[in-house]
């Protein structure tokens, strides 16, 4: 029945969904790639207040998630995605006056809680926009799309930093707001569908993911699993700039490597992912080949030049594995344990794991790899490769109060098993 649902076509509300998620990565591509120049050079802010204000605005989309979810289970996640990718093109308009410190404040904390918000809708849409066997499978091809977008605009980007004008980099700030207009324009033709709203409900059920013990330990732990991101963005640079012997462009490589590795495999990474227990399982393998990554990062400041380059080139493809089979697992536990009258609330929940993780990440990571170099690398490892293996254990559904406990397994019945299509 599974690989009968991932051959069926999506339906066209989930096309035109993907098409809003490539526009907005690729106006984002392009954005990202000079933010930090446009906001030095032509708003003339100096690097600690560029640094505090992202900071205090991730501080505040973190704080406004959880409402936005409530929010969106009120009014329904195809309007509230209409407005987040409104007020992101609003905002990136305004940056080009927000002159001085506290306007920039203003605007970035305003931008950071709809960029915040966007994921989760988008995950709630396509919730109601594909039925349940093909769910993760569309969030997989979501963020192939995403991943590509990100690197065409990217590489357009690499373009305009050549130029070095205030011209140039209007042209990107305001060509980043367009995209996001279109993205709103696609998401207006989506049907309402189940994505409309519904009725109100009790605070104490609106914010019962609080209460929700399952759910919150797989939130945590597909967090710490999920430092595969912070592996790549920060230990990996940090641990070739330690190393004279490694050439610095091998950093540029890792991204190029992830990217196309993301872009290529991630659907095929989401086969047979659909439940909570199947997420569990997913994470438990994320867990490992992160680990064994790390293990390879390890080995590499003992290794000549050639080949410590080629082995951690091969600890990023693990690297970029864990990150796919984290992803879709984080998919599966999410939808399968969200209920439908509250599923905002409880993807806006589960993305605060993520959002923590951009916090407490480079922290962690920085700590083991800087201060404590290939012994830092294999406790990294130990840490992912242990909440794997809980998130595995938790994933699994509640035993029935009175249930009797499961017979066990013989060598014959092991050997004579049957699989299925869960890997």
């Amino acid at each position: 029945m599974k690989k009968s649902a991932e051959r069926e076509r999506l339906p066209r509300s989930a096309l035109v969904l993907l098409a809003a998620v490539f526009v907005d990565a690729l106006g984002s591509g392009l954005y990202m790639a000079v933010s930090v120049v446009f906001l030095t050079r032509y708003l003339d802010l100096g690097s600690t207040e560029v640094g505090l204000g992202l900071g205090v605005a991730g501080a505040v989309s973190f704080a406004l998630l959880v409402p936005t979810g409530i929010l969106a289970d009120r009014a329904g996640p195809r309007r509230m995605l209409i407005a987040a990718h409104v007020a992101r093109a609003a905002l990136l308009a305004c940056y080009p006056f927000a002159s001085g410190f506290v306007p920039f404040l203003c605007v970035v904390s305003l931008l950071a809680v709809a960029d915040r918000a966007a994921s989760p809708l988008v995950q709630g849409l396509f919730g109601a926009a594909v039925e349940a066997g093909q769910r993760v499978r569309a969030m997989g091809m979501a963020r192939s799309l995403q991943n590509l977008g990100l690197s065409l605009g990217g590489l357009a980007a690499a373009g305009a930093l050549l130029w070095d004008s205030d011209g140039v980099y209007l042209a990107v700030v305001y060509g980043n707001s367009l995209s996001f207009v279109l993205a709103a324009v696609l998401v207006t033709r989506l049907g309402a569908g189940g994505a409309g709203g519904g009725r109100p409900l009790p605070w104490r059920r609106r914010l019962a993911v609080f209460r929700d013990r399952r759910f919150t330990v797989l939130t945590c732990l597909n967090s710490v699993v999920s430092l595969h991101v912070t592996v790549l963005t920060v230990g990996i640079p940090l641990w070739v700039l330690a190393h004279d012997e490694l050439p610095r462009s091998v950093i540029a490589w890792t991204l190029v490597l992830n990217t196309v590795v993301v872009v290529l495999f991630q659907v095929r990474a989401t086969r047979g992912i659909e439940t909570a227990e199947d997420g569990g399982r997913a994470l438990r393998l994320s867990g490992l080949l992160l680990a064994v990554g790390c293990c390879a990062l390890a080995a590499t400041g003992a290794l000549p030049t050639a080949a410590a380059v080629a082995v951690l080139l091969g600890a990023v493809a693990f690297q970029a594995f864990a990150e796919m089979h984290q992803q879709a697992g984080a998919w599966a536990i999410s939808y399968d344990l969200a209920p439908e009258d509250r599923r905002q609330v409880y993807l806006a929940f589960f993305s605060l794991g993520n959002a923590a993780r951009n916090t407490y990440g480079p922290l962690v990571v920085t700590f083991l790899v800087v201060q404590r170099g290939a012994v830092g690398w294999l406790l990294l490892g130990a840490l992912a490769l242990g909440s794997g293996a809980w998130a595995a254990r938790a994933g699994r559904p509640p035993a029935a109060p009175g249930a009797p406990p499961a017979p066990a397994v013989s060598l014959t019945d092991v050997q004579g098993e049957t699989h299925g299509t869960h890997p």
